[in-house]
């Protein structure tokens, strides 16, 4: 769905009565979520060389009982931790960081409605309570700002705009781009390196080692099947 469709819809009378309470994207948010983890755990390496867990719409609690916080990012990224081996008992199917004992580096939302101006800023102070180092808010449709993508860094007890796009203590940034992921052309959010290049996915690295081992036909050794 191109932009212009997905603004022309938010200005029709009945778009309030059908998505009034839907912040999850839907299927565009779904499919671009998975692109971000893929491509994370295919061609991602933290700096310091430890296990990392990436995971979308986990949610968060600070595991305080008598202060209980639980928010639920679209995505969510920590390095140096790993799931329970028990990850279907309800105690684990969320991000406690009290048992992880560090927040998660990374949040990210997709801002999907546009009538919560007062959930985004709770939200954002969630995070800076937490310890979240870097909060992405990808606006896709400018709901909130003409900024597409912005980077919140942790400084002191806030997390403050960035003038880019780079996570730096995490070798990582992010992008627009524009191409095809399983199956759809579009433009897509996207993690680089830290000399900004694009994190593969899995189906893309494998494409890429074909085009460099399979011989073109014109590459082929020419041979006769007649005889001499």
């Amino acid at each position: 769905m191109s932009l212009s469709y997905i603004l022309q819809e938010l200005d029709d009378p009945d778009f309030d009565d059908i998505h009034g309470d839907d912040e999850t994207g839907g299927f565009a948010a779904d499919k671009g979520l998975r692109l971000l983890v893929s491509s994370l755990y295919t061609s991602w390496r933290p700096p310091a060389g430890t296990a990392f867990l990436a995971a979308i719409r986990v949610p968060i609690g600070n595991g305080n009982k008598s202060t209980s916080t639980l928010v639920v990012p679209d995505l969510l990224a920590a390095q140096g931790v790993e799931p329970s081996g028990e990850w279907w008992k309800p105690v684990n199917r969320i991000y406690h960081i009290a048992r992880f004992g560090k927040p998660p580096e990374v949040v990210l939302d997709v801002l999907a409605s546009p009538n919560r101006p007062e959930a985004y800023a709770a939200r954002h102070q969630t995070y800076e309570q937490l310890g979240v180092v870097y909060r992405v808010v990808y606006d896709p449709c400018h709901l909130f700002s003409g900024q597409t993508v912005t980077v919140f860094e942790r400084q002191g007890n806030r997390l403050l705009p960035r003038t880019d796009t780079h996570l730096p203590l995490l070798g990582l940034g992010l992008t627009l781009w524009r191409g095809t992921f399983e199956g759809r052309d579009d433009t897509w959010l996207r993690w680089t390196n830290a000399n900004g290049e694009l994190l593969l996915t899995g189906d893309e690295l494998a494409d890429l080692w074909r085009r460099h081992t399979i011989p073109s036909v014109s590459d082929r050794p020419v041979t006769s099947s007649g005889s001499t």
